[in-house]
């Protein structure tokens, strides 16, 4: 995307409408702006003037001044400083044309790892384990849609090992070995605490993993915005600014799409909870 984040204006509109049940017409007439010009905005084709964003930021509980800069490709989240405690590597990978996020996380003092999440691209995963000489030892899941779950078998079949999720999510294909994570729960990983934390609505049954400094934290969050609440909009804004923002402001979110953020830049520049945390 032209501004480096997973979410444009246009989404933002379009999340932000569903936490209210508005449709595009409803929103429109909310704003007294004419429909095909809002519809533009969410087929990213128009930017509005500032006047125009001002109003519809207003109407749906959003930050102005966040959502301008979002709109106007002004800002961007400072990269959050690496935690020495473990190796994490970033494997940005594609599921057709989508480009998906999936991990690498190790254990700096023993070198045991973790997969978190496939993306939907194993063959890169293996690739990448191989080169940096890791056999990981468990899969970690933060959902079950199929950009990342989707390979989950040749992942099972290379590393036999077996993965974590929770258990009102669906039965990825690709395993019987599946562990159930609760939250709370603490999975170690060398001398790691790998803590599972409970983050519902995008999916019912949505975990993000948080390891000292770091929340690998799937669809729940992203730079700038928020997950698709395909499950319920209440609880992942729960999921957001009850968990994930209990969390001191450096820690670290690597979220399945778009760039790393922390908690602190997504408390002063995320138009959805700027100023309300």
């Amino acid at each position: 995307m032209p501004t480096g984040l997973e979410d444009e204006l246009g989404d933002i509109l379009q999340k932000a409408r569903d936490g209210k049940s508005w449709s595009q017409k409803d929103l429109a007439q909310a704003v007294d702006l004419p429909l095909e010009e809002l519809r533009r905005m969410e087929r990213y084709d128009l930017i509005p003037p500032e006047a125009i964003i001002a109003r519809l930021a207003k109407v749906l509980d959003l930050e102005g001044q966040a959502l301008s800069a979002i709109a106007r490709n002004a800002w961007h989240p400072k990269a959050p400083v690496p935690d020495p405690a473990l190796d994490l590597v970033c494997l940005n990978v594609f599921m057709g044309t989508y480009p998906v996020k999936c991990y690498l996380l190790r254990c700096s003092a023993t070198g045991e790892a973790a997969v978190v999440d496939t993306g939907a691209n194993p063959e890169a995963i293996i690739q990448k384990a191989r080169e940096i000489k890791v056999k990981p030892s468990k899969i970690l899941l933060t959902h079950a849609h199929p950009d990342h779950a989707w390979g989950l078998d040749l992942l099972v079949r290379e590393f036999q090992c077996p993965t974590w999720i929770d258990e009102r999510e669906p039965r990825p294909q690709g395993t019987r070995d599946f562990q159930f994570v609760k939250d709370g729960e603490v999975i170690e990983l060398g001398t790691l605490k790998v803590r599972a934390l409970s983050t519902p609505g995008h999916t019912p049954g949505g975990v993000s993993y948080q390891v000292s400094r770091v929340i690998l934290s799937g669809d729940t969050i992203f730079a700038g915005s928020m997950g698709r609440a395909n499950s319920s909009w209440p609880d992942l804004y729960r999921s957001i600014t009850e968990t994930l923002f209990s969390f001191p402001d450096d820690t670290a979110l690597h979220p399945g799409h778009g760039p790393a953020t922390t908690v602190g830049e997504e408390k002063r520049h995320n138009p959805f909870f700027c100023g309300k945390s």
